[in-house]
């Protein structure tokens, strides 16, 4: 996603071009690729601390669509496939 919507680049642009990305311990962010996409950007990467506390909204928030997007352990093979399941869900949530 950050390589092909170019996010990277703009968060640069609107961050900082020395920023430091941190990532919690998802395999995702351990794979071989996502590994080598970040070093051959040059972005420096930080490990959450073990069991920190977890003040990300974006994380505490994804806990309400989550389980409607994988119901029956659903998994998409595509990330066009995972965003529309995803505005999908929104949709249908209770926004007060």
């Amino acid at each position: 996603m950050l390589q092909n919507d170019g996010v990277l680049d703009r968060c640069r642009q609107m961050v900082d071009p020395n920023m430091v990305f941190l990532q919690d311990i998802a395999l995702v962010y351990k794979s071989r690729l996502a590994k080598n996409f970040m070093n051959d950007k040059n972005v420096e990467l930080r490990d959450w601390p073990a069991y920190s506390p977890d003040l990300n909204v974006i994380e505490n928030m994804w806990e309400i669509p989550a389980p409607k997007v994988y119901v029956g352990a659903r998994e998409c093979q595509m990330v066009l496939e995972l965003k529309n399941t995803i505005l999908l869900v929104w949709e249908t949530l209770d926004q007060p």
